[in-house]
Order: C-alpha cells, then structure tokens, then sequence
C-alpha cells in the first residue's frame, strides 16, 4: 500500500479543475500574471506554507521581454478590480510575478525542485459552442489571452502537488521547492529565477508539460530530447519619412528594408547539422498611406537542434536584417527578448522515473522519451541544476488533443490533472526517501 493511498485524489480532481477553470477564465500572459499569482499564493497561505514572490524572488536584469508600460499598467489596474487580495498584486506592480515555495519534510534528504508555469498565449480564445470552455461558461474574459497551452492545468496540477506533500509531510525527507514560472511563453522567465540562485542547490528537479504528445489520457512520457534552442529578438528598422508623392526621395523606407529582411531571413541557407527553425511573427510599419515609412518593428525567433545551430540562425538573420536596413538608407537595432539552450534529461533520474510511473495508479503506458519538438523555458533551470551537480527530467502528460497547442479551440483533457499531481508527489517521495545513488 503506498502512502499516497491516504489521498482522496478524485476529490482534489474535482477541486483542481475548478482552480484550471478559474485561472483560464482570467488568462493573463507573461509578467502580466498578478491575479493568478495571488490566487496561487492564497491557497498555498491556506497550506501554512512560506511563500517567495515580487521583487525578492527576480533578478530585474534578467526579466526579458516585459510588455510596454502602458500594457503593463492596464493588466495591474485589471487584476486589482479582479482579485480579492489587492495586497499581493500590489507587491507585484512591475511584473514581478510567479512565486515559489518550500515544503519542508520532517526527515533529513535531498532538495527536490518541481517547475509548473502558469502564463496564457497572446491568442483569441474560439467562442464556438462545441468549445469546451466557451459552452461551460469559464471561456477567457481578457481579449487577447487565452490559455492555449495548458499551463492554467500545470498552475492547479503545482497546487495539487502541494496539498498532497503537505498532507503527507511526516513521509517527506529534505525538502521540496515548488515554483510557479510566469513568462514561459517566448522564453522569458526561467532566467529571471534562476539567476537568483533558486535551483543550484537542487538535488533532482522535474517538470512536465501536458499534451504536446497526443494520447490517452494514462500515457506518461518519462523524459524528453530535443529541445530546440531558441532566440527571442525584436528588430527596429529606423527610416526616415517623407511625402510620397512630393519628395520620396527624401526619405528611408523602413518599411521596404523591413520587407526584404523578411523574405531574406526566410531564405537562409539551412545547415547540414541538424533541424533549424525561423519565424517572423509580426511586422508592424508605416503611419499612412501617402507617408514614406520611417519605422518597422519586427518580432522574430530563431531555433535549433542544438545551441550551436541555433546560433548559427540568429547571427545570419540579424546579418541579414543589417544589410536590408542598409540597403534602404536605413538603421537597425535588435533587442533580446528571450531564449533558452537545449539540455539532455539525466538518465540515472529517468531510469527511476520510469520505474516509479510504472507502479502510479492511471498510468497505463511509459514512453521512456520523446522527441519534445519545441523551445522550453524550464531547460534554462534544468541546465542550472545540472551545472551544480544535481539531476533533471521533463515528463510529458499525454492527452487527447481536440485541437494544436496555440490554437484558439484548444483545451485541456481534465482527467489529466490530479493525475499529474499524483505523478510529481510519486516521484518526489521516491527520490527524497531513496535517493539515486551516482
């Protein structure tokens, strides 16, 4: 009989996925995540448990890719009229967003790290009846965000985690630390945290993503490889503007030089290597028709197999961006937004991971690894971990997929939620209380 039989997991199912509802309802996307963060910290203040968040817990230099000011502030205004603990958003007034917690076992043992993000898509939620969200009534209330990638199930499958540890806690040798990443979207909050020094002492560190493999709601993915190394920049293509019709020749097309930047960073040669990634996200130029343009704003990302390849993709398009901007008379400027390296799960750690999803009660198929397919925030944490001597693993919680990750109709299978939480308390009570020997 295992200890977790001590938990009710279909009764925290039904309290979980109300917590899922209640975040997707009030999606906010990255460094925007006031009210879902006080709402994360409440219920972990009902657990008795110490909670880090606000400035203390980020590096402000490494905070990359912060909305405007403007978008900023009417977020904040937002979630203040939304939450009813203005006291905790009002600590977090600049995006310092995201919290972290300690839960202390009653035996000595290792430090066990558990990452779960909880930032929306920049996305238009569908409002189509046959859409899950929208016909029970929990469809996204902000234009524009919508949690088209599942961490509004990874925030409540963090707290699910928590109550049971906390419950089960005379079982618990060393400690946990659990973090509730804001700005996984473009790659932007992992090194904020991690710079602070939160992982480096971590023994063991999971994360886990759910979807991404489409599957039966039991199939559980031990580790993944793969993960593209990936850049985030805004480019700014400074013209100058003149009348289109009097004088054109007195001005810089940014536009123009913008144009062929495009269709040139499209166009550059792939390498031999290994897999490489480009995307041109946005363009936006221009103030009116009879004007020539003097300014363009692009949002780009560069991806690769490896660090190695993906640097090879972001130095050709910023060259190219470079010359196109020459081209037209033109200046440019490139401003980091975001990026992570890829990393290789610890076998040592899988190979016991694989072990422990073979004795979890609704885990009816182990894939051993995955080929994961995309950029991941928590490699810059699990990179971290590894530099200091301890062991990382991602897992990947398959379910059906009614629609792609970052689309509109996309949703979440709720049955993989507690789940999940029963997965991360299984694996954290394996490694504290034997741990891995190296």
């Amino acid at each position: 009989m295992s200890v977790l039989d001590r938990i009710d997991f279909e009764a925290l199912g039904r309290e979980l996925i109300a917590f899922r509802r209640d975040f997707h309802k009030y999606a906010e996307s990255a460094w925007t995540e006031y009210r879902t963060t006080a709402r994360i910290i409440a219920e972990l203040e009902k657990l008795g448990l110490p909670v880090k968040f606000g400035a203390e817990i980020h590096t402000p230099e490494k905070m990359f890719g912060l909305p405007k000011p403007a978008v900023m502030e009417a977020c904040y205004q937002r979630a203040l009229a939304e939450t009813d603990r203005p006291d905790l958003v009002e600590q977090m007034k600049g995006g310092f967003t995201g919290c972290i917690t300690e839960i202390v076992g009653t035996k000595p043992g290792p430090t066990v790290g558990v990452r779960v993000d909880i930032d929306c898509n920049d996305l238009e939620e569908a409002s189509v009846p046959e859409h899950v969200p929208a016909a029970e009534g929990f469809r996204s209330v902000h234009p524009g965000c919508m949690h088209g990638c599942g961490h509004d199930a990874h925030a409540a499958i963090g707290l699910g985690l928590a109550k049971v540890l906390c419950a089960l806690q005379d079982e618990l040798c060393g400690k946990v630390i659990l973090v509730f990443q804001p700005g996984e979207e473009g790659l932007r909050g992992a090194a904020s945290l991690t710079a602070r020094g939160f992982f480096s002492g971590c023994d063991y560190f999971f994360g886990g993503h759910v979807g991404l493999i489409a599957g039966p709601v039991g199939q559980v993915a031990a580790s993944g490889h793969d993960f593209l190394a990936s850049t985030k920049f805004d480019v700014l293509i400074h013209g100058v503007p003149a009348h289109a019709g009097a004088a054109p020749e007195m001005g810089c097309n940014a536009l123009a030089a913008a144009a062929a930047a495009v269709t040139n960073m499209l166009a550059i040669s792939r390498t031999s290597q290994g897999a490489s990634r480009i995307n041109i996200g946005t363009l936006n130029a221009g103030t009116g028709r009879n004007v020539i343009p003097a300014e363009a704003e692009m949002r780009v990302e560069t991806r690769g197999k490896t660090t190695a390849i993906n640097e090879y993709m972001e130095a050709a398009a910023k060259r190219v961006c470079a010359a196109a901007a020459q081209m037209y008379g033109c200046t440019v400027e490139t401003v980091y937004m975001g990026g992570a390296g890829n990393v290789t799960c610890d076998k040592p750690l899988v190979d016991r991971t694989i072990q422990v999803l073979n004795r979890v009660p609704g885990v009816t198929k182990v894939l051993p690894d995955v080929d994961f397919g995309g950029g991941e925030d928590v490699t810059t944490m699990m990179a971290d971990v590894q530099a200091h001597g301890g062991m990382a693993t991602e897992l990947v919680f398959c379910m059906p997929l009614k629609a792609p990750h970052h689309n509109g109709c996309f949703d979440v299978d709720e049955r993989v939620i507690p789940l999940a939480a029963r997965i991360f308390a299984s694996l954290v009570l394996s490694v504290s209380g034997d741990p891995i020997q190296k």
